[in-house]
């Protein structure tokens, strides 16, 4: 009786449609950038308690650009910001609503988490951010000082190590400096790709043929170029270039002939093509970095 139960039950449930399994859930169909906007549309930004300088109608301007164009992101014109900006963009790029909640949750709550660590900026840098003065567009992007800050304030490296608390100015020098094994420290933090890496920040790397070797890398991800600034952006690293390599750029394309390369690239606010030698390039070269997409 009981058997002739359960196969009436079958019947029915085949016959009616009856289903107990969850039906699967539709897929969201909006892009991360839209996500993102959304996300911010739903977000009111008033003045924080956390960070007093900041301006919430330039922090929202600040992050809605930042959404909708990654290639603006700029560091300043003399700061050692670049290494942060260049993981921003990426960050950007492959996660602007991780992105848009990590930076809001800082405004709100003074503190943020992503992946598996949590930020918790000092009372210094929540007091100085939105401050920078004389550093071009980045005077006016308090999103971009509050990033770059927060990031500069948690992540340490041994260039760090006499220079662990901030102090105005500090963004010029060494407690904002970033050598390679700490920019890698920072790339496996804030991207879920595996990341690799070549070079050093004293003993430049060597290739057997550099330009099969960065277009390989360019297949599997984004790629770094950890380099000595002097020749392809001038800055005022004074303290700082005679001693250690002091840029990082994002790396676009890369293609040679005859012993001239041109290099497109990401450079802190904008992309640029560049045509020169090789042996220049090997000379200012200290370290690569990419990442292999999972």
């Amino acid at each position: 009786m009981l058997n002739y139960f359960f196969l009436l039950l079958f019947v029915f449930a085949t016959c009616f449609g009856m289903n107990t399994y969850a039906q699967p859930k539709k897929e969201n169909t909006a892009t991360e950038k839209e996500q993102a906007i959304a996300y911010l549309n739903r977000t009111g930004f008033t003045k924080s308690s956390y960070w007093p300088k900041i301006n919430p109608k330039l922090f929202e301007e600040n992050l809605r650009r930042n959404i909708e164009a990654p290639v603006f992101l700029f560091a300043g014109r003399n700061t050692n910001f670049c290494g942060y900006a260049a993981l921003g963009y990426v960050f950007l790029k492959e996660d602007p609503f991780g992105y848009t909640k990590f930076m809001t949750d800082l405004y709100l709550y003074g503190k943020a988490e992503y992946g598996n660590t949590t930020f918790t900026p000092s009372k210094a840098i929540m007091q100085m951010a939105g401050q920078i003065m004389y550093e071009g567009e980045l005077d006016r992007n308090d999103a971009d000082q509050m990033l770059f800050f927060t990031l500069a304030d948690h992540f340490k490296g041994y260039l760090n190590i006499f220079h662990h608390n901030y102090s105005p100015g500090d963004e010029q020098g060494f407690w904002a400096a970033t050598n390679l094994r700490k920019f890698n420290r920072m790339l496996r933090v804030m991207f879920k790709s595996e990341i690799k890496s070549k070079g050093s920040d004293l003993i430049r790397p060597s290739f057997e043929n550099l330009t099969s070797f960065l277009n390989e890398k360019l297949q599997t991800g984004e790629v770094f170029l950890y380099l000595n600034n002097m020749i392809l952006r001038k800055k005022n690293h004074y303290k700082l270039r005679k001693r250690v390599p002091t840029h990082y750029i994002v790396l676009q394309s890369i293609s040679e002939e005859n012993g001239l390369v041109t290099l497109t690239y990401w450079d802190v606010g904008s992309k640029t093509r560049r045509l020169i030698t090789m042996k220049t390039l090997s000379k200012i070269l200290y370290g690569v970095s990419w990442s292999i997409r999972k």
